[in-house]
């Protein structure tokens, strides 16, 4: 009988790794806990189930590449243009002044500079995987908080890049200088220019070969030996496996392939990544951690407080509020899977010296499982903390004076994004007086630039409002994407002033209800807008008369909020809204335009013969701008005249198919 450990191996892992990761999962937590888990249960220092660890750890290698080989592919200057200001310099001041920090601290306590440096390294990325996970569950992506958290994490993805092959460098030797660092790093900062430009000229003429013979298999073939074969050369030259996969990554991230790439490499990402978690959690000593537990709670402590404070500080640099800012600081303050590289790549080279290497590890694992639970509390500490700071630093004093004078039976806009601002072009084109308040400087520019009286602050702060003049004003719009922002706004607003008319829009029904009991007066929800807009294109290709489609959506929209605020509907309610569909049903109408070469053109509406063929009527004629009513069967059709014609949809129908057939475009 065949005896293979690897594969015993491997089942045995999959086999605790599942059902751990069902009740994360169930329990809202990202699955990467799940692994890590798996490992310190599986692992050595648990049950010692699993022998096979130096064949687990080359598939968690695979792993490794694999990850870095997406990172690659969602890597692009057009990427890195979409995060700007908030990803470039927030991303690197955050990244910066962390590892500068560590460094100083590591050097005070008598740590050598590679050390240091390298504990800098891994404590400054965030887990992109876990950060993402947690914004798509609350449906917070699109948040100011998501859009900093993203962009700042992107940022940071990019960076390990560099890290590792700053770790590689300095683990080449333990007595280097300073000038052999720069030498090294020189040196693999060149090998990586020629293999990026040798990898770009090379792969998408792969590729474009491969594409043509339609073969799927061939394809998956192509993009693994692109990606396993470009992190060999890159070893080859003295270069890690992982800066090789990074480089086939960004070769192949602007090609018109790199999507349906990505869409094929992520399946084998994860099943190699979830052992590269795994083998991870195997590193984990249960005895060193139940001997040192002081120490690596120390740790914990540290890294959360030190990496909330620079990243909070870091976006108040950019001009965002203290309660925005606290929130990404807490998002962010756990520390990533790529640090799991580093910590590696560390141990091997033999620069985390002493007992340091299972502290920082224990330390990274236990950040990564408490960031569900910060992340969760975050909003409540951001808001307590920002209302003790106060709203003083979030507001120009002296503009406001200049500025602020006369509000009154204005339009408070909160949020410039698509929404609010094509409400505020309307306003300002029909002359309603409108305020526009956002907590994003760059859209307060384009605002002012575009004629807009707007202002820098965060609405969910009373004296925000107070300032924008609620109590006297008209209408108050929230046009955000934060829900809890959202909900506050509305709270204090109807607070502030009573018979101020509030209108939110939401991206989820499920919100509806709460807004409204905290005094939202409407609620636009982009779900029920968006099947609103479906189903009346839907309609409009089949040619329903227009007035029938508005006729539905109104009856749809009375029928949807209404339901969405009570849904006890009544039937009176619906019969009625039945009724009214059968009277306008009964009476429809269209229009066709008389072309210059249609041939019913100098023909009277006796010949055209619509009513004998169709039973549809022609009621009206419109003619250089003038009306002609009720012509009579003598009236003579010329050209450009637009024809109204009354009848039910199957006479409408038949009569448009009539015209067009003797019309033809």
């Amino acid at each position: 009988m065949e005896n293979l450990p690897l594969l015993k191996d491997i089942v045995l892992l999959m086999a605790v790794s599942v059902p751990i990761s069902i009740v994360l999962t169930r329990a809202g937590l990202p699955t990467i806990i799940g692994f890590l888990l798996t490992g310190v249960i599986m692992g050595p220092f648990g049950l010692a189930l699993v022998t096979g660890m130096g064949t687990v750890d080359t598939l968690a290698q695979v792993g490794m590449v694999l990850l870095l080989f997406t990172i690659g592919l969602e890597f692009s200057l057009t990427r890195m243009l979409d995060i700007r200001r908030e990803g470039i310099l927030g991303g690197g001041l955050q990244v910066a002044v962390t590892v500068a920090v560590v460094l100083v601290i590591g050097l005070i306590f008598k740590l050598p500079l590679s050390e240091a440096a390298l504990m800098g390294f891994i404590i400054a990325p965030s887990s992109t995987a876990i950060v993402l996970k947690l914004l798509m569950d609350k449906g917070e992506v699109n948040s100011p908080q998501g859009n900093l958290s993203i962009g700042i994490l992107l940022f940071q993805d990019i960076c390990v890049v560099l890290m590792v092959m700053v770790v590689q460098t300095l683990g080449a030797k333990t007595d280097m200088t300073a000038f052999d660092v720069v030498r090294g790093l020189g040196f693999s900062i060149l090998a990586f220019g020629v293999i990026v430009a040798a990898v770009a000229f090379f792969i998408p003429r792969l590729f474009h070969r491969v594409v043509k013979l339609r073969n799927r298999e061939v394809f998956i073939l192509s993009i693994v030996l692109v990606c396993l074969g470009t992190a060999w050369l890159a070893s080859r030259l003295g270069l890690s496996l992982a800066i090789g996969a990074f480089i086939a990554g960004i070769a192949i991230s602007e090609s018109e392939y790199s999507n349906q790439i990505v869409a094929e490499v992520v399946p084998l990402r994860d099943t190699f990544a979830s052992l590269f978690f795994i083998s991870i959690g195997m590193l984990l000593n249960f005895e060193y951690l139940a001997g040192h537990l002081p120490a690596v709670a120390g740790m914990v402590a540290a890294i959360i407080v030190l990496k909330t404070a620079v990243i909070a500080g870091v976006v108040r640099l950019l001009k965002y509020p203290p309660r925005l800012s606290i929130a990404v600081g807490l998002t962010l303050s756990q520390i990533g899977e790529f640090s799991f590289i580093l910590i590696k790549m560390g141990e091997g080279y033999g620069l985390l010296g002493g007992g340091r290497y299972q502290t920082m590890l224990a330390a990274s694992i236990i950040t990564m499982a408490a960031a569900p639970f910060i992340f969760q509390g975050s909003s409540k500490a951001a808001f307590a903390v920002g209302r003790r700071l106060g709203g003083a630093d979030m507001w120009n004093e002296k503009e406001t004076e200049a500025k602020n004078a006369a509000f009154s039976n204005h339009v408070i806009i909160i949020g410039y994004g698509l929404n609010g601002k094509n409400l505020a072009k309307v306003l300002k084109e029909t002359g309603v007086r409108c305020v526009i308040v956002d907590v994003n400087m760059d859209r307060i520019r384009e605002a002012k630039a575009g004629g807009h009286q707007a202002y820098f602050g965060d609405s969910s702060h009373p004296e925000i409002l107070k300032k924008m003049g609620v109590m006297s004003a008209k209408i108050v719009v929230v046009a955000i994407s934060d829900p809890i922002s959202a909900r506050r706004i509305v709270k204090i607003s109807r607070e502030m002033n009573p018979a101020v008319s509030v209108l939110v829009r939401t991206r989820y029904i499920k919100e509806v209800e709460d807004l409204y009991k905290l005094g939202a007066n409407q609620v636009i929800p982009e779900e029920f807008e968006t099947s609103v807009e479906i189903f009346a294109r839907v309609l409009k290709d089949y040619r329903i008369p227009g007035n029938i489609i508005q006729n539905q959506i109104d009856l749809v929209r009375n029928e949807g909020y209404a339901m969405l605020r009570t849904p006890s509907m009544t039937g009176e309610r619906l019969s009625k809204l039945s009724n009214l569909t059968g009277i306008l049903e009964a009476s429809l109408m269209d229009t066709f335009y008389v072309e210059g070469s249609c041939p019913i053109a100098g023909k009277t509406i006796n010949d055209v013969g619509l009513r004998k063929k169709t039973g549809a009527t022609i009621i009206a004629v419109v003619r250089n701008g003038e009306a002609e009513t009720n012509p009579g069967a003598d009236f003579l059709i010329k050209q450009r005249d637009v024809m109204v014609i009354l009848g039910n949809h199957a006479q409408l129908n038949a009569a448009l198919e009539l015209l067009n057939d003797r019309c033809p475009i």
